[in-house]
Formats: C-alpha cells, structure tokens, sequence
C-alpha cells in the first residue's frame, strides 16, 4: 500500500528539539500518525506481514495527501485486507464480525488523531499568547520576541504537515474496509459521467447499456480499475472504476449531510460503520484544511 511514513518526513527540530513546549502533544499525534502509516491487518494489528497479501492482491493504491477528501478513495485499493480477512474467517458471518471490529478500533483510532491533533494546535497558539504577553511586559525583547514567533509558526507548520500525511494514511485504510464492505455486499456507486457497462471486465467486450451522468448502480469493487455492477434481472456487468464514485464517499464529503447514515446503510452494522469512518476522515481533513488556511494567532502583536 502507499503510506507514507513519518520517520523520514518529520524534521529533526521537531523530533529532537527538548525546549518545544508542545513535544507531548506532537508526540502524541505523531503516535496515530505511525499507526495509519502501517499497513493494517485484521484484528486491528497492524504491521508488514501484510505486505505479501497486499502485493497479491492489490492493483492500486490511494494517494496520500489531503486533497483526497476531494478525489475519494482509489476504487478497489483494498483489496489486500480483505484477502486476509477471508484467510483468517472461513464463513460470511465470521467475516462480518471481524470487519466490523477493525471498523469501531479504526473509528476510535480516527477519534484519537483528531483530539490529538485539537490539543496541539491549541498548544501552539497559547504558546503564541504567552510570548506576546512576554513581549508587552518587556520579559522579551521586540528581537528575541520575532525569532521565537517565527519558529513557533514553523513548528505550526510541521504540525500542519504532519497532519496531512495523516489524513492521507487514514485514507487509505478506509479503503481496505470500503472494500471489505463491498465484497460482503454490493454498495451504491454514482457515474462520474455517461458510462459504459461492459460484458467482461475488458473495454474491448461488448457493451451491454449506457448510464447517464450522476446514474446509481450498486456493484463491488473488483480490483483498482474495474467494479462488478448488478443490472435488473439479476444481469451484472463491469464498469471502469474511473466512471464511478461510491455514493457514500459523496455523501460524507456533504458537511450538512455526513452524519446521518445514506439510506443504503441503515441496519447494516458493516456499511454504517464504514460510513461512520468516511465522515470522521472528512472531519479531520476539513481541520487539518482550516488550520492550514488560518494562521492567525501568531502575530507579534494582538491576541
């Protein structure tokens, strides 16, 4: 899977530096971000065994920055979790209750990271309070008072793009669950645009029927570039993985709508978790949006 990992992106200033007065609240972040930087396995572990499966079975990764909340998950990008949750559970039923257990630690994990990452920018904007009144009492020089201003923003920033990376980790363990959740039941998918839906998964098969633009087809994600779909009749047929986005994924990206469960997923322990998942990965890529986009609270005066 494409995680990125924090090690060899986190600044040393910011790993080593001991006068940070913010070092247990980034070391706490930094703690969820080295958990969604692992690939995940069933049962909530985590780690590199599942890299074998991953290579197997996996025919596309998701990117890993934040402007994934606008693109939605890479379609069929999961496929190496499900692959061992189905060695690991002989039967659906075992398979459900396993899926929906990584679903609630995965959930509790998101709920985690998004407190941490609330505590640290709070952290750093007090840290920005205490200097300037420093300033005004005359503790602190105008001089001294810029350096220690301009290396708080900079450690701000690092805590920004710390986040990022987060936020793109996390994606990408909601597609192994998206995709697990699929493969248990079909889910509702909405076209891009006018589509194709073909015999085979092959764009030379024929072509069975036309969907018009914002169309709803339910399917299953069959790798990264193809998704089995269920046609009236009980007829199926495939779609490019391009032509289609998941109706829950589209729902959750809907701020006024993301936290009530699409019909399609009501009484469904499994699709409601993962629907659960996709709204709480919007709201910590929305904070990390709104506090890269608000730097305000570290001017040398004000506050």
């Amino acid at each position: 899977m494409a995680l990125v990992g924090l090690t060899r992106c986190d600044t040393a200033q910011n790993l080593m530096d001991s006068n940070d007065v913010c070092r247990d609240q980034r070391a706490a972040l930094r703690s969820y971000g080295d958990y969604f930087a692992q690939d995940m396995l069933v049962g909530g572990a985590i780690g590199a065994a599942v890299g074998t499966v991953v290579g197997l079975a996996t025919h596309q990764s998701t990117g890993t920055t934040l402007g994934l909340a606008a693109g939605g998950l890479a379609i069929g990008a999961g496929a190496g979790y499900w692959a061992a949750v189905e060695q690991k559970n002989s039967d659906t039923a075992a398979r459900r209750r396993q899926v929906t257990s990584d679903i609630d630690a995965e959930n509790q994990k998101i709920d985690g990271a998004q407190g941490a990452f609330n505590k640290l920018l709070d952290c750093r904007r007090q840290e920005a309070a205490r200097l300037r009144a420093d300033m005004r009492a005359g503790r602190v020089s105008q001089v001294d008072g810029g350096k220690q201003m301009a290396d708080i923003r900079s450690r701000y920033d690092d805590d920004i793009a710390l986040a990022k990376r987060i936020g793109g980790n996390i994606a990408t363990h909601s597609a192994n669950l998206e995709f697990a959740n699929e493969q248990l039941k079909p889910q509702p998918y909405v076209t891009r645009h006018s589509a194709a839906i073909y015999a085979n998964a092959d764009e030379k098969s024929a072509k069975l029927e036309n969907l018009r633009s914002g169309a709803v087809i339910s399917g299953a994600a069959v790798n990264g570039s193809w998704v089995k779909v269920t046609l009236p009749r009980g007829r199926t047929g495939y779609m490019l993985a391009s032509d289609l986005e998941l109706q829950a994924e589209t729902i959750a990206r809907n701020k006024s709508r993301r936290h009530s469960s699409p019909p399609a997923a009501k009484g469904d322990p499994v699709a409601e978790g993962v629907f659960t998942n996709l709204s709480k990965r919007a709201d910590f890529d929305d904070s990390v949006q709104v506090a890269s986009d608000n730097k305000s609270g570290f001017e040398m005066s004000g506050g």
